[in-house]
């Protein structure tokens, strides 16, 4: 007798092997049976899966689900689309290990890009502080963190725009090794956004050493893509730890063709043993914070300083100036975000059409809307060609990575329809991959980069983390119009053997687990 039995399915087992009809069967939230069981086996609940594809819940792999799930715990935008794990903080951005001065600098700087935090409240300091955090209150996914990098360099130094001294290298580093201790899986960082962009070598090499792996988003996927892909790979080199290379991308026209010559230097760092993976999202459009457009040096001493100098009309007009000057496609850029009705009411605008119906140039524009918002605003750009996301998407050493951002009323589509778009527009109507590579793209690639043992595969003995979908109808329904619209094609879902999504509808069970680090 099984607490649950799917029948019928043709199972895709997340090792990149070829599919195969068989039952799965799971009994206390594991799989118990994988194969063509006796019409007398029994179960608590049976589902007919004929026509259906049975296979391991999906790992993203880079999310930004920290408040999410704390104000929104059955998190329906993962769920709806098969989702099983999450994996953050990402970026270098979030929220702990913190110190009390520090977590209030955070909020501030990071507030818009993880939405709205109404019911949440915030008692942590320390990553097993947090985590227990999920636990007491029930989660819908799994969840597995990283520490970003970030929250350490602020707690010991604040958002100082200058490299770190000895002390304060050495008081990131305690923090790091705690989280670590309270089961983190490694370290994010996020050379692009101040502070972390001040960090020198020595401190990202040290911190990313202590935590044994990293992810990163780099310094640059523009102009100086491939300088920042030789400093990604020095810092994994210097500090000995493998490295998720976080959304890969090629931004902007600077980079425009090159996805082959990416690929290729990437792929002689690893023949000669570079141990370098990396996860991007199907979608040619990229999103963050409308506050790291500012010249770096304009976040020194955090967001309060940052208001500060942009009330002050001769700082004000340095800052637009260097913003009109960094060579950004003001015409692809469109707000994404923001707090203010007034400034609602434009989003879906490009700054360019923004900033010609205000008479302002896209630098004046974007101080302005900083200063009204508080700094609380995201952009979204599109700044990648189809053929390039493709090639990214095609390489054996990609991941499936949605980088969601959880905005209220709106955002990029990628949170609600990632990995419903590699299963129906990339693999079954492009081919840009097959089936089975695609879902070990979103399962057993991922579990085995990070170490996740007994889920990301379906055989006996994994946790009974599991999604049926229709390989013929499942499918993106989200747009950059109407970002918050759930897959088709997705009827069921279970994390840990516990249904929380059945029939196409959420059940709002709470039974993810903290993923932690042995």
């Amino acid at each position: 007798m099984f607490d649950l039995l799917i029948r019928g399915g043709r199972v895709v087992d997340g090792t990149g092997a070829p599919g195969f009809d068989a039952d799965v069967a799971v009994r206390d939230g594991r799989i118990a049976a994988v194969e063509r069981l006796p019409a007398t086996a029994g179960a608590s609940d049976t589902v007919d899966a004929v026509g259906m594809v049975v296979a391991p819940g999906f790992i993203d792999i880079h999310t930004h689900a920290d408040i999410a799930l704390l104000t929104h715990p059955e998190h329906l935008p993962k769920v709806m689309q098969g989702v099983t794990t999450e994996v953050f903080s990402n970026c270098g951005l979030g929220f702990a290990p913190v110190t009390p001065e520090a977590l209030g600098m955070q909020r501030a700087h990071l507030g818009a890009l993880f939405g709205d935090d109404a019911g949440a409240d915030w008692p942590w300091r320390s990553v097993g502080d947090l985590l227990a955090r999920y636990e007491e209150q029930g989660i819908g996914t799994n969840a597995a963190y990283l520490i970003p990098h970030g929250a350490v360099r602020v707690s010991a130094m604040g958002m100082a725009a200058r490299p770190a001294t000895h002390d304060e290298r050495a008081q990131m580093l305690r923090l790091v090794e705690e989280g670590m201790a309270d089961g983190a899986w490694g370290l994010s960082t996020g050379l692009w956004y101040a502070p972390m962009c001040h960090a020198d070598r020595a401190e990202t090499v040290a911190l990313c050493r202590a935590a044994g792996f990293f992810a990163t988003h780099q310094r640059d996927y523009g102009a100086g893509l491939f300088a920042a892909t030789e400093e990604t790979v020095a810092i994994s080199e210097e500090a000995g730890a493998p490295v998720q290379l976080s959304h890969l991308q090629l931004s902007g026209e600077a980079a425009r063709g090159r996805s082959a010559d990416i690929l290729t230097l990437l792929d002689g760092h690893r023949a000669r043993g570079v141990d370098i993976t990396w996860d991007s999202y199907p979608y040619g459009a990229g999103a963050t914070l409308v506050g790291a457009i500012l010249p770096a040096w304009a976040s020194d001493g955090g967001p309060a300083a940052t208001l500060g100098r942009l009330a002050d009309p001769g700082v004000r007009a340095r800052i637009a100036a260097e913003v009109n000057d960094c060579g950004r496609d003001w015409a692809a850029t469109v707000l994404l975000s923001a707090r203010t009705p007034a400034n609602r009411a434009l989003r879906g605008l490009s700054f360019a059409a923004i900033a010609q119906r205000l008479d302002l140039t896209p630098g004046q524009w974007v101080v302005r809307l900083l200063r009204e918002e508080g700094m609380q605003a995201c952009y979204l750009v599109h700044q990648m060609d189809d053929a390039e996301v493709d090639a990214i998407q095609r390489h054996p050493a990609q991941m499936v990575g949605s980088d969601g951002l959880h905005l209220p009323g709106g955002g990029h589509p990628r949170l609600w329809g990632t990995f419903a778009r590699v299963l129906g527009s990339c693999a079954r109507e492009r081919r840009v991959v097959c089936l089975e590579e695609a879902v070990r793209k979103m399962t057993g690639a991922p579990a085995a980069r990070l170490g996740l043992g007994g889920r990301g595969v379906l055989r006996r003995g994994a946790a009974a983390d599991l999604v049926v979908f229709d390989p013929v109808g499942v499918a993106d329904t989200a747009t950059y119009e109407q970002p918050e619209s759930p897959p088709s094609g997705i009827p069921h879902v279970w994390v840990n053997g516990v249904a929380v999504k059945r029939a196409g509808s959420a059940t709002g069970a709470l039974p993810g687990r903290v993923l932690r680090r042995a």
